[in-house]
């Protein structure tokens, strides 16, 4: 009789114990609302009903990070680039570079898109990013018009 109650207090503490075993204790999940861009009202995109980036950072053996990107309201049948523009150290630091890090956004009949990147802990070691820290603006461009963008968040890459 007193299995069932054993094997139960066994079943809860793991529970308890495995709660943060996985997170980031350094760069908690983000989540950062787009905006159109003056750039991006010129060229006819619209205001978003919707849309914002998702940034978790999990340190994890296979997914160092996992970005998500959702736009709801965009312009119809537009294939929107990921670019990330970093500065050095912080927000307030000067501008280093932007690169496209391969997510795209197709959207459809509606203007709606979701897309996901994930970084692998080799991408991470292979641009050298390991412990340092960033200002990272994500943008969505279509061409060469930056369209919607985000505030800057700092990041540290652990």
């Amino acid at each position: 009789m007193r299995l069932p109650w054993v094997l139960a207090s066994l079943l809860l503490a793991l529970a308890v114990s495995a709660g943060t075993t996985f997170a980031d204790q350094t760069q908690h999940t983000t989540q950062l609302p787009l905006t159109l861009t003056a750039a991006g009202a010129s060229a006819g995109h619209p205001a978003l009903r919707s849309g914002h980036v998702v940034n978790t950072h999990t340190s994890g053996p296979v997914n160092f990070a996992i970005e998500d990107y959702t736009v709801n309201g965009a312009k119809p049948n537009t294939t929107y680039q990921v670019v990330l523009r970093l500065t050095g150290g912080t927000c307030a630091g000067p501008f280093l570079f932007a690169f496209p890090n391969g997510a795209t956004l197709a959207t459809d009949a509606q203007g709606n898109a979701h897309s996901q990147d994930k970084i692998s802990p080799a991408d991470v070691a292979a641009m050298g990013l390991h412990n340092k820290d960033f200002g990272i603006i994500w943008t969505l461009a279509a061409g060469s018009v930056s369209v919607y963008t985000t505030s800057c968040t700092n990041v540290h890459i652990d």
